[in-house]
């Protein structure tokens, strides 16, 4: 039998409720404002820190202001309406009175100190708290409410406050005695990685966050089989929820493909799943009440869907108090266009021949990846590096690894063994140098690098190039010879039959003008590409996706657009489109219904978002599709032109707003 969360395309609307808007509550306006919004799912606030139902448990703090209408009310009116309902429960803080009762379940600083933000206390996971007492609130919630699904919030180990600040390692006594007892060591007392305590403290962190996903995974599962649970990767069922929001301290540039980036590594990690990432309408948590640019919050939406997701809308309060409501036209719009066209997005999955391997370490790196390959119009899937040997790899031709330093062997010697069957890896920097707890290894764990020998990882490398010994491969670089670089730089000895490419300018004088010239130029390659099995490496012995996220220069775009297509065989999608558009492709039925989706991202400006430029009269060539007997834009509602030649299908594109989602039928 289909789980409901599979049966059923989603448009999940979370109304973040305050204790004050359940004063007033009404369970006939949540359903008419979720109606007026073409909402299906719903999640709402249901347990945790504070309870909004009369609960009977002693440790569960019940609100004071439970006047409106109830939950059973409102999961009453929403289930008559054909709308899911998801509680959302968050047990990473007890209110002070219960803190009171029992201190010994608090998070504990190394002097001793609680965190106290504003009568919330944190506590900890290895306390008794979450440890047992919150599955006992749980077992009282679903046992005398049915809800559909369950969503926690803020677990794990939290060491920051609402207002961002840092309070370290817990050092609570359950936590002291636990690690004592998996390591024989104390707890570090701080973050440092090159503690090896510290490193160990990574893997114990590791290990009983696992197995508290399993106890509570299992204590639910098995009671309520019909539960869709959140974001319990593991066990490969169920529902990931994330976030694409802001934070006003946040390093700038805005994460513009941040829709796009959660729900791709979701589908592609996790297939079994349902991706629901949410567009989060406010600011920053100082800031609930006032919205983000409401064409950011359509953008995310739009990449969402065209990456084969769930769209996902949340809010601060109830959708007939919101404050800010200039967010809803542009997230109606789009849940709307949803709505008409549902069946048309049941079973789609990703179609791409490349994977973009994710994992915790040098995100700007993988960033700056993912943005190569987005703006090149190159179909790609992300995977993460902690799932990358549970899903299938024979989709895939190409992989890209981003500077993953923490690699498993595991996992190194699965990358090998693609190569030697065929694939190609384009790699950089110092990929699978350490193992998954930050040790270092004396060589890199991935024997298809053609890596011999490291002798010196040197840490600044600014004011150096790469300079072409030739430009066989290099079809953007007619008018520029040097390729500039900056950070590191990994000295290595390779093996026999590696081909190495361009020469190494190293630091040198950029001041005064009058001696700002070069005169040594050596031999250290810009990257190798290594011959291993039938298939080959292409390895960059820097991060050119760092350089890129930074600044964002054509010269490094270049460089990496030329790697992927002259040196890995990397195939883009062709045509006229503007590197400010997004493409990918979804199919089913066994690719004779296809969606090939069009997202503009040319509202992108700055650090601000604004209504895209429309584009005119575009070009998309998509190779190796069946001839189809009918091209359909389902935004436009309009036919469009079409050619097909040699498995190569020519679409025109008469005019791209945000977005648009072409259905190819092939007979």
């Amino acid at each position: 039998m289909t789980e409901w969360w599979h049966s059923k395309q989603w448009r999940l609307i979370q109304t973040n409720l305050r204790e004050i808007d359940m004063l007033d509550i009404d369970a006939g306006q949540v359903v008419s404002d979720l109606q007026d919004f073409k909402a299906n799912v719903l999640m709402i606030n249901a347990a945790g820190i504070i309870a909004s139902y009369p609960t009977e448990l002693p440790f569960h703090f019940q609100s004071p202001f439970l006047e409106g209408d109830s939950l059973h009310d409102i999961l009453d009116a929403c289930h008559a309406a054909g709308i899911r309902v998801m509680a959302r429960t968050d047990f990473s803080k007890v209110r002070r009175p219960i803190y009171e009762q029992h201190p010994d379940w608090a998070y504990r600083t190394v002097s001793g100190g609680i965190i106290d933000y504003n009568g919330d206390i944190h506590v900890c996971i290895n306390g008794p708290y979450q440890q047992h007492y919150a599955l006992l609130i749980m077992e009282e919630l679903l046992e005398t409410h049915d809800f559909d699904g369950i969503f926690f919030n803020m677990g794990g180990y939290q060491t920051r406050d609402y207002s961002g600040n840092y309070y370290g390692i817990c050092h609570c006594r359950h936590c002291q005695a636990r690690f004592a007892e998996m390591t024989g060591l104390a707890l570090p007392a701080k973050e440092d990685v090159a503690d090896p305590v510290y490193r160990a403290y990574m893997g114990f962190r590791r290990q009983t966050l696992a197995e508290h996903h399993g106890k509570v995974y299992w204590a639910l599962a098995e009671r309520w089989p019909d539960l869709a649970i959140a974001n319990h990767t593991d066990f490969r069922r169920g529902f990931i929820r994330q976030e694409s929001n802001t934070a006003i301290e946040r390093p700038l540039p805005h994460w513009q493909y941040s829709g796009s980036d959660n729900t791709k590594w979701a589908v592609g990690s996790f297939p079994e799943m349902v991706s629901s990432n949410t567009t989060v309408d406010f600011i920053d948590f100082p800031y609930r009440h006032v919205a983000v640019s409401p064409h950011q919050q359509a953008l995310r939406l739009a990449q969402g869907l065209a990456n084969g997701g769930a769209i996902d809308y949340y809010l601060i309060g109830r959708l007939d108090n919101h404050e800010d409501r200039s967010g809803f036209a542009p997230v109606k719009d789009i849940f709307h266009y949803h709505a008409a066209h549902e069946d048309v997005y049941v079973g789609m999955r990703p179609k791409a021949d490349v994977m973009l391997l994710k994992a915790g370490t040098n995100q700007n790196e993988y960033q700056g990846w993912f943005r190569f390959l987005v703006e090149q119009h190159i179909l790609f899937d992300v995977v993460r590096a902690d799932a990358a040997l549970d899903v299938p790899w024979d989709g895939y031709t190409t992989i890209v690894v981003p500077g993953v330093d923490t690699m498993p062997a595991a996992l190194a010697e699965r990358l090998d063994r693609f190569v030697e069957g065929g694939g190609t890896l384009m790699v950089t920097g110092q990929s699978s140098f350490k193992d998954e707890d930050l040790n270092p290894r004396e060589r890199p764990a991935l024997q298809a690098l053609g890596i011999e020998e490291v002798m010196w990882i040197r840490p600044d490398m600014r004011s150096s190039y790469f300079k072409f010994d030739d430009k066989a491969g290099f079809s953007r670089f007619e008018d520029t010879d040097l390729v500039y670089m900056d950070g590191f730089y990994v000295y290595a000895r390779y093996a026999e039959g590696a081909e190495r490419r361009l020469q190494l300018v190293p630091p040198h004088n950029f001041g005064p003008p009058e001696r700002c010239y070069y005169d040594l130029v050596v031999d250290h390659p810009a990257f190798v590409v290594n011959p291993y099995g039938q298939g080959r490496v292409v390895y960059v012995p820097w991060l050119p996706g760092t350089l890129f996220h930074r600044q964002g220069y054509p010269n490094t775009a270049w460089f990496c657009a030329d790697l992927l297509e002259g040196f890995a065989g990397v195939e883009p999608v062709g045509g006229t489109l503007s590197p400010q558009v997004e493409v990918t492709l979804l199919e089913k039925e066994e690719g004779r219904v296809r969606l090939l989706n069009l997202v503009n991202a040319s509202g992108h400006f700055g650090n601000s978002f604004f209504e895209p430029v429309p584009m005119m009269e575009m070009e998309v060539i998509i190779a190796h599709v069946r001839e189809p007997v009918s091209v359909v834009g389902l935004r436009s509602g309009q036919a469009l032109d079409y050619s097909w030649e040699d498995e190569a299908l020519t679409v025109r594109v008469p005019r791209l707003d945000l977005f648009e989602a072409i259905e190819i039928l092939s007979g």
